[in-house]
């Protein structure tokens, strides 16, 4: 059998037309006169105003990747370019004026400190530009993106910051009015394989209603052009693994390694999920070993035409960058709109497979260079049916690493962005073999709907629970033993929620160690929150 090879983001130079010097020197050139053109777009400067003008509010993260201005939704096209990290999303603009939902955008070359650039991708023949994956090959980036009310659309840039998108001419190239079988035309992504073609995926499912009884699959099509595409069929039909009524949509298709592939998706009933198994490029048919869930909530609904927040871990967008490293990103959804923004994207995270291909979930080694202020506690009983309060553990921007032996507890675990009275906090605990995340803050807000995210972690013989959470205003998330992660928004309304205690209930606990963190501000106009 042939092995897939798809293109990643390393660069090939021709060195006999000039010097490795002569190309970095040209290409450093125009990346920084695109950056002083950036600095005096209007669409940036207004991005940075508003940035400025929402700092005081209290839920603002200070380092999670948050809105702008107005909404972002869907990550979309996450890519490594040009010794950048490049992230685009569903970004619904404020202005009246602007038709459909545009590809917002932004960089960074540590995948912590982001910058913004102005809107990438916008609608030309389609209503919107919806979700869609990039394609790095050696001399430019290729886009393929939804277009509603077209089909999907393909733009290709060369330039340093990819600020330049050239449309496709045949766009839609593959439309949604004009199918050869039986799919949906819908939230693409694509790759490259060593048989010279491209290939791409389009979210899809079969029968039914979604959310009721549909089946998830996603639908193969080829080209060799980019312009001209043939379906191929269903890659992967899942009437076994996932819940009925689960579409398969924004689909993301990488190698992890051992000889897997991985899809990550997303579907509209219970939101970020993903497959770990075996590809064939020659029948371009895909085996799954197992599925997961990004997300562990319940399903997603609506209210007075609003999604409730029963879901927190949406859509995601994946790449493997020039490390080798399968990075994913996926939006979390708030209704902040009233205070200039709306939306937020997760940390950073990167997936890989032990030796039995089990799943290996981390935050990117990077944030560790927002750490500051280090306090550890070492062999700290936790008596049963007991409470400590962690006086010099305490904060609204904080990571906490901790290493417990759950002896004969039957529940243990910490309360986080805790007020001085005890009466709101954040729960994070583990108890029958489940790992939860609890909102016990008060929502003042009717449109907020949170229920708990709660994933499944066995513990072997003599295995300690190692948690690495990471805290930032109103979003909590937990990578518990690197093989599952939970993520919640939750909104402190007491300005003292901010202390941390652990507690045990049922038998007596064993803390091996914690070590916590405060965290600098990935924002300029946040610096002033650190530590407090």
């Amino acid at each position: 059998m042939r092995q897939i090879r798809f293109i990643t983001a390393v660069v090939f130079f021709n060195t006999s037309l000039m010097s490795v010097a002569q190309i970095s020197n040209k290409g450093d050139s125009e990346f920084n006169m695109q950056l002083r053109e950036v600095t005096q777009n209007p669409q940036v400067i207004a991005f940075r105003k508003n940035r400025e003008a929402i700092a005081n509010f209290s839920h603002r993260p200070l380092y999670h990747f948050s809105a702008p201005l107005g909404r972002i939704h869907d990550p979309n096209g996450l890519c490594y370019w040009n010794g950048q990290y490049h992230l685009f999303y569903q970004y619904f603009d404020t202005d009246p004026e602007t038709d459909g939902i545009r590809w917002g955008h932004t960089y960074s070359s540590d995948l912590v400190h982001w910058k913004d650039l102005p809107v990438a991708i916008k609608p030309t023949v389609e209503k919107s530009s919806f979700s869609g994956q990039t394609l790095v090959e050696k001399d430019r980036v290729i886009a393929m993106w939804h277009g509603t009310n077209a089909g999907s659309m393909i733009a290709i840039a060369k330039d340093p910051l990819l600020l330049n998108w050239e449309m496709n001419p045949n766009n839609p190239v593959i439309p949604e009015n004009d199918k050869e079988g039986p799919y949906q035309v819908f939230d693409p992504c694509i790759w490259k394989q060593d048989d010279g073609f491209y290939y791409a995926l389009s979210g899809s499912y079969k029968n039914g209603r979604v959310g009721k009884d549909c089946i998830g699959e996603v639908h193969a099509f080829k080209s060799k052009d980019l312009s001209e595409w043939k379906w191929l069929g269903a890659m992967f039909t899942d009437s076994i693994l996932s819940e009925p009524g689960e579409d398969m949509v924004v689909p993301n298709f990488w190698p992890i390694g051992n000889g897997k592939h991985m899809l990550l998706c997303f579907s509209h009933k219970r939101a970020g999920r993903g497959y770990v198994g075996t590809y064939n490029p020659e029948t371009v048919n895909f085996v799954p070993d197992y599925h997961f869930r990004a997300n562990h909530g319940a399903k997603a609904d609506r209210k007075g035409g609003l999604r409730s927040i029963n879901s927190s871990v949406h859509a995601p967008s994946a790449t493997i960058d020039d490390k080798g490293r399968y990075i994913a990103f996926f939006n979390m959804v708030d209704y902040k709109e009233k205070e200039g923004w709306s939306g937020i994207m997760t940390l950073p995270r990167t997936y890989s497979l032990a030796k039995d291909n089990s799943i290996r979930i981390r935050p990117v080694k990077e944030l560790e260079k927002l750490r500051f202020n280090q306090q550890k506690i070492e062999n700290l009983v936790i008596k049963t049916d007991s409470e400590i309060k962690l006086k010099d553990i305490k904060g609204k921007a904080m990571e906490i690493n901790a290493v417990i032996y759950p002896g004969k507890a039957k529940e243990l675990g910490l309360k986080v962005l805790q007020s001085a009275n005890g009466l709101e906090y954040t729960l994070i605990h583990f108890s029958n073999n489940k790992i939860t995340i609890e909102n016990k803050h008060p929502l003042r807000d009717e449109r907020l709907k949170l229920v708990p995210e709660s994933a499944s972690l066995t513990l072997q013989e003599n295995e300690p629970l190692k948690l690495q959470i990471f805290i930032d205003r109103s979003v909590v998330e937990v990578f518990a033993n690197e093989r599952v992660s939970c993520s919640l928004r939750v909104y402190p309304e007491d300005n003292t929620a901010r202390e941390v205690s652990i507690f045990s209930k049922g038998g007596s606990a064993k803390m091996v160690s914690l070590k916590s963190w405060q965290m600098r501000s990935v924002w300029p106009e946040l610096k002033f929150k650190e530590g407090k």
